[in-house]
């Protein structure tokens, strides 16, 4: 038996970042014949839920490229993966020195939250004008963001051009050594205004689908992986199958088994049909 998990933005759905009728249709009819199957995305799970909004997943998601492991339903996160307020605000003035400033997400008593400053670019314009179109209820408007890094910090986003990015990385690395990830890569809907983002050590894809796995029984299946871009390569590297969209970036590529069709012609569901089909037979 084999258990599914897929990216959502450039993978999964189609690039209006919808899930297509053709993969909803298809997800649940699977899904109903016992499929097991959950989605891995950068997105907070209450994005993934508006997107996802009547498939019956019955498996939590991976959210926040694995900083939380999420309920689809209600929201309730079973597992967080954050880094200490220190850490944060050691971040945070870092990224301000470099004359960029970050969004950030934060997990504490009050829940989530997701605090925005100020918009230097087109960038990030586009971040925050989504987030309000879509009535995110984590979303708040700070005098002083640094003022609100008293709970634990879930992501730091940062939104620029590819050059300052690229040194800021180094630094932030340089800085944190091991205990912080990171991933730089562009916006697939606004291309010359990549992100980087900035998570906990333990805040992977991968770490987060093998916590999964074991409590809800599933270590002994084959796992298969969807992806197309930098954040999706810990959970290629530690697939039994690990498959990418002919649309997907030249590393996630070359980390993949195999490569099937872009994302907007479904490649994924099709390749899960067909596979749970031959499972089923065998």
């Amino acid at each position: 038996m084999r258990f599914y998990v897929s990216d959502l933005d450039g993978t999964l759905l189609d690039p209006q970042a919808q899930l297509s009728s053709v993969t909803r249709a298809h997800l649940t009819e699977l899904l109903a014949e016992g499929l097991a199957f959950t989605v891995a995305s950068a997105r907070h799970v209450v994005s993934i839920a508006r997107i996802l909004d009547g498939l019956p997943i019955r498996l939590p998601v991976v959210s926040s490229n694995g900083a939380y492991i999420s309920d689809l339903r209600t929201g309730r996160h079973e597992l967080v993966n954050a880094m200490e307020p220190a850490l944060g605000q050691a971040i945070f003035a870092l990224v301000r020195r470099h004359g960029l400033m970050p969004f950030v997400a934060t997990h504490g008593a009050k829940g989530d939250r997701l605090f925005w400053q100020e918009v230097q670019n087109e960038g990030q314009q586009r971040f925050v004008t989504e987030r309000q179109r879509n009535a995110d209820p984590r979303l708040r408007h700070a005098q002083r963001i640094q003022d609100e890094l008293v709970d634990p910090l879930v992501t730091m986003l940062v939104v620029a051009r590819m050059e300052p990015l690229a040194a800021l990385q180094a630094e932030i690395h340089a800085l944190c050594g091991d205990l912080v990830t990171t991933h730089l890569a562009e916006d697939l809907y606004m291309p010359g205004w990549p992100w980087l983002n900035v998570h906990d050590r333990r805040a992977s894809k991968d770490q987060a689908i093998t916590t999964l796995a074991e409590r809800y029984a599933l270590r002994e299946r084959e796992l298969v992986v969807f992806g197309d871009q930098v954040n999706d390569l810990s959970m290629l590297k530690a697939a039994h199958h690990a498959v990418a969209v002919s649309n997907a970036s030249d590393d996630v590529k070359l980390a993949a088994h195999r490569i099937i069709g872009p994302h907007h012609e479904d490649a994924v569901v099709h390749f899960i049909r067909e596979d749970w089909a031959a499972r089923m037979k065998s």
